[in-house]
């Protein structure tokens, strides 16, 4: 994840940039990108902010109005789960703040919808 010198942070946000209308595709989608990022940040002992606010927001209302399979569902809720628990339990994981201007321009891209 540590790209051009970037740090986990960075590269959540550019990821999601860069991806934006797959990212976009649906709200399944969506929450796979994020759970993927959170998976991936944890290999660095970080998680960006807005990543760890968004794992919380979907555990709490996940729902999805695409046709999708109730075990894909089941499944991804229980990588959330275990994302949050391992950040949670163990003072090994930092969150990494990041500005106002940084979290404002991921929920801009997070809100585009794809034509």
């Amino acid at each position: 994840m540590e790209q051009e010198g970037l740090n986990v942070s960075q590269v959540s946000a550019k990821t999601l940039e860069e991806d934006w209308r797959v990212v976009n595709d649906s709200s399944f989608t969506r929450t796979l990108y994020i759970i993927t990022i959170a998976l991936e940040s944890l290999k660095y002992k970080e998680i960006a902010d807005f990543i760890h606010a968004r794992l919380d927001r979907y555990t709490r209302n996940m729902t999805f109005g695409e046709h999708i399979d109730n075990n894909d569902i089941e499944k991804l809720l229980q990588d959330i789960e275990t994302c949050k628990l391992l950040i949670n339990r163990t003072d090994e994981y930092k969150i990494r703040e990041t500005t106002n201007s940084t979290k404002s321009r991921v929920e801009y891209i997070l809100g585009l919808s794809v034509d």
